[in-house]
């Protein structure tokens, strides 16, 4: 039975390590601006890398070996510090990189630089096993595992804290429930350090569910992410800044903007210039489009490109490509994955239903 546990265990460990690749394969946007995917993009990679060197680590035969447990230590540091990121992009209407962003990564190059430590200098013990506990007397690596487990555990917490803003039910549900698979994640991964490394095999089980969850939610509900950022910025925006504005007025502002001018087929567009456009804050400006017209930046940007492509698709001769770069995007392909996300169509299948030979 344990034997059987043992495969069942290892093929699901691998299956989230695979799976976790090909998701950040389809995840990863042709547009860089999009730094939301990006580092979700990065989080899943980070997952993927995890769970393959996590599965030898724990496998009985390959996991004595002392180089592949000090080398697999790192990587239990990547997922969290990508995490933090792209949930800050989430979050943040108008994210942008800043310095203080890579102390996210500091336990990571702490670990790695502990590793390396460990690499030079000779062990002269008696075994070359790592005991999965803290009171590890080779070096201390047995903290370094429960360090990762615990920061691991601080990103949980900002999950939680959205939970409750969400309106929807089933997001709130969905959402809930990878909020809770995070938590065992980190709760497994501590325990397993202290008690028995069968609760290390079961975080690393759970990390698969979490991915699983993430290809049916991108899969089945693809304005997931648009659902839950317009639910946050209600509570955001909920103590105004829009006080004493001509509201109507600033709305038909943009809608000429966007309408007569095409401000939209500005490639390097960003949400400041549009907001000094109509004389607001960017605050301001976010929380007008937010609650006024429902949608967060990029997604009112991308509206309106779709919506002079479609004119364009069923009025001219011009190629996709043309088009694509006529309205504002930087390439065909993530033309493609915006017009398909919007319309559910392709732009040349919309092109044969405007246009029938």
């Amino acid at each position: 039975m344990s034997e059987l546990f043992g495969w069942f265990s290892d093929g699901m460990i691998l299956f989230g390590g695979f799976l976790s690749f090909l998701l950040a394969i389809g995840e990863f946007p042709s547009d860089r601006k999009h730094r939301f995917q990006v580092l979700l993009s990065l989080t899943l990679v980070s997952l993927g890398f995890m769970q393959l060197s996590g599965s030898l680590v724990l496998n009985p035969n390959a996991g004595q070996d002392l180089n592949l447990k000090l080398w697999n230590l790192p990587l239990l540091y990547l997922p969290p510090a990508f995490a933090f990121l792209a949930l800050l992009s989430f979050l943040e209407e108008d994210f942008r990189y800043k310095s203080v962003h890579l102390l996210f990564f500091l336990p990571f190059l702490l670990c790695l630089g502990t590793v390396g430590f460990f690499r030079m200098v000779e062990y002269t013990g008696p075994s070359s096993e790592i005991h999965w506990n803290i009171q590890d007397p080779i070096s201390g690596t047995g903290i370094l595992y429960l360090g990762a487990g615990i920061f691991s555990l601080g990103f949980v917490f900002p999950i939680f804290k959205i939970l409750p803003q969400i309106s929807e039910l089933k997001f709130k549900i969905l959402f809930g429930i990878f909020a809770l698979d995070c938590l065992i994640v980190s709760l497994f991964g501590i325990v397993g350090l202290t008690f028995h490394p069968i609760f290390l095999k079961l975080a690393l089980i759970t990390v698969t569910l979490a991915v699983s969850l993430v290809y049916y939610i991108r899969r089945k509900y693809f304005d997931f992410p648009e659902t839950v950022k317009s639910d946050l910025a209600k509570v955001k925006y909920s103590r105004t800044r829009l006080e004493g504005l001509e509201v109507e007025t600033i709305l038909e502002k943009l809608n000429f903007l966007f309408e007569s001018e095409k401000i939209h087929r500005r490639e390097d567009l960003s949400l400041a210039e549009l907001a000094k456009e109509l004389s607001l804050t960017t605050h301001q400006f976010s929380e007008l489009i937010n609650n006024k017209i429902g949608k967060g930046y990029f997604s009112l940007i991308n509206h309106h490109r779709i919506e002079d492509a479609k004119q364009l698709l069923s009025e001219t001769d011009k190629t996709v490509l043309e088009i694509a770069m006529t309205v504002g995007f930087n390439n065909r392909s993530s033309f493609n994955e915006a017009f398909l996300k919007l319309t559910q169509k392709t732009p040349i299948s919309y092109r044969k239903m405007c246009k029938p030979l």
